[in-house]
C-alpha cells in the first residue's frame, strides 16, 4: 500500500513535463505568459494560476517578486463577481479551482468559479448556504488572497 503512496508524486512528475517550448512573451496587458504542459499521452494543458489581491484600491492579478502568475492575463470587477481573463486559445476545460487563503477563511469567505475558454467568473459568497453573492469591490484585505489553478486543455498541436 505504501508504495501507491509514494508513486503519486513521480506519477505526476512524469505526466506533467517541462514547458513544451519557447514561453511567448505576454501582451502589454498580460501579467504573465501561460505556461504548458504536456501529459505523456500528449495533451497539451495550460495552467492558469494566480494569486488575486484586493487590498482597498482593486482587484488585481499578483505579479512581484514572491507571485508568478501564469495565463492570467487581468482581473475586472464587476458588482456580483470577479471576471479573470486568462485567453489561452483552450478547445475544453479540464478544471479550475479557486480557493481562499487564511486571511479570508477565518472571516468565513467562500468563493467558486463558473470557468471558461477565456475568462472565469469567480463568485465571493459570506453567510448561509444560498445567500447572494458579494460585490467584490466590498471585500479587501491588507494581505488576504483568492487562490486560483487550473488547467485548460490546448488543441492538438
Amino acid at each position: 500500500m505504501k508504495r501507491r503512496f509514494l508513486a503519486v508524486p513521480a506519477l505526476l512528475a512524469a505526466l506533467l513535463l517541462a514547458p513544451a517550448g519557447p514561453a511567448a512573451a505576454p501582451a502589454a496587458s498580460a501579467t504573465a505568459a501561460s505556461d504548458v504542459l504536456v501529459t505523456e499521452s500528449g495533451t497539451r494543458l495550460a495552467l492558469i494560476s494566480c494569486a488575486l489581491r484586493n487590498t482597498g484600491s482593486g482587484w488585481a492579478v499578483i505579479a512581484d517578486a514572491g507571485h508568478q502568475p501564469s495565463g492570467c492575463e487581468a482581473v475586472v470587477t464587476h458588482a456580483d463577481h470577479l471576471e479573470l481573463q486568462h485567453d489561452v486559445d483552450a478547445a475544453k476545460v479540464s478544471s479550475l479551482a479557486v480557493t481562499v487563503d487564511e486571511t479570508y477563511a477565518k472571516s468565513g469567505l467562500r468563493v467558486g468559479a463558473s470557468v471558461g475558454f477565456d475568462l472565469s467568473n469567480i463568485y465571493l459568497y459570506s453567510g448561509t448556504a444560498g445567500s447572494a453573492a458579494l460585490n467584490p469591490a466590498s471585500v479587501s484585505a491588507t494581505n488576504g488572497n483568492l487562490w486560483v489553478q487550473g488547467y485548460l486543455v490546448l488543441p492538438a498541436a
